[in-house]
């Protein structure tokens, strides 16, 4: 059981989790979350409340929060900051009973940051627990979506105020309206989906997340040495073994999208620096594949991430230029995605990455 007052130190160590395990192209919305709830632990004199979702009464309605965007990054156009208040009160409305609890819609990047700000703008509980468990790319893509579980009501917030709620059922259909109407909306929404009762949460959902986040940030934001940091990483998380790697290619970042899925899919190249092995990272969003000299090393729902070699600080996408060097990593996902049902909802051919797994190889 989880139940403390997340300190401003924790905010430094989850932002840093939270970055790590979504090497996304955009990290300036995850830093400008964590200073803003920063501010608000100051302006409050105490951080929000950590939860286990089996502290809360097993029939407490909670709600995922969560950024769902398409084609604007959230710093292009920064949230005033009552977004989020603005949906789940509308939630609240179409339930017609209170929420008393919120998690993230996913445990990593900016999602991540959000409900801890939420947390402290409403007072109420943030439950240590989320439905990916890292990010995948579409809204549908949960532990949630896979116990068979609505992703609505949803409620909606855009950058510019206009509202909206949406009475889906089928999580895949909630995808394209949802991803449609952040479009609509100004290019990104702040939303509430997947109101679940506690002991929903505790039963399908992944367990300890956010502090999970929070131990990885204090390894990573130590004065150890990179080698002790990737020791602790490997106890934590089943970490692989580490490929240094130098980036000689990045293509695709113009390639159109499928319509109804996220944007950027891109390819990039690099060559291991220690053996000479060619390295390809297959990109929608996130790194989805990992193939070493055309063998699969790494693959979703594999956590795919980067690191700088000098300080195993987190880098971006935005690292990937050519002839820079970077320390590529993976780890094992929650144990619900590698099911047969886990891996069809999210296996490469979900997002429709070119290429697709058959015998160990990339075809």
């Amino acid at each position: 059981m989880t139940r403390r007052r997340l300190t401003a130190a924790d905010m430094g160590h989850l932002c840093t989790g939270a970055m790590f395990v979504a090497c996304t192209i955009d990290h300036e919305s995850a830093l400008q979350y964590r200073d803003m709830t920063l501010g608000l632990i100051e302006l409050n004199g105490e951080g929000p409340l950590l939860v286990s979702a089996d502290d809360l009464d097993p029939a407490a309605i909670t709600t995922s929060t969560g950024f769902v965007n398409r084609g604007l990054m959230f710093s292009e156009m920064i949230p005033i900051g009552d977004e989020f208040e603005t949906a789940l009160n509308l939630l609240q409305e179409r339930l017609g009973v209170p929420l008393q609890g919120i998690f993230p819609l996913a445990a990593a990047s900016v999602n991540a940051m959000v409900p801890v700000s939420v947390a402290l703008q409403t007072g109420l509980p943030l439950v240590d627990a989320d439905p990916m468990g890292r990010v995948f790319p579409l809204v549908s893509q949960t532990t949630l979506a896979l116990a068979g579980m609505s992703a609505g009501p949803i409620a909606l917030t855009g950058p510019t105020g206009e509202t909206a709620v949406v009475d889906v059922v089928a999580p895949a259909r909630a995808e394209r309206i949802v991803r449609a109407l952040a479009s609509e909306l100004g290019g990104w929404a702040a939303t509430a989906s997947y109101p679940v009762t506690a002991a929903v949460l505790q039963e399908h959902g992944v367990i300890g997340s956010i502090s999970r986040l929070i131990e990885i940030g204090q390894i990573l934001d130590s004065a150890q040495h990179t080698q002790a940091k990737y020791a602790q990483l490997t106890t934590l998380l089943g970490m692989r073994k580490v490929i240094r790697a130098r980036v000689t290619d990045v293509e695709g970042l113009s390639r159109p999208s499928v319509p109804g899925l996220p944007d950027r899919p891109s390819s990039a190249t690099l060559v291991d620096e220690a053996q000479g092995r060619i390295v390809r990272l297959e990109i929608q969003n996130e790194i989805l594949m990992m193939l070493v000299d055309g063998a699969i090393q790494a693959v979703v729902p594999d956590v795919i991430t980067m690191v700088r070699p000098e300080d195993a600080s987190v880098a971006s996408l935005d690292d990937l230029w050519v002839g820079n060097k970077l320390d590529l990593i993976s780890f094992p996902a929650a144990p619900q995605w590698y099911s047969p049902e886990g891996r069809a909802l999210v296996e490469p051919m979900a997002m429709h990455v070119v290429g697709h797994v058959r015998g160990g190889r990339a075809r």
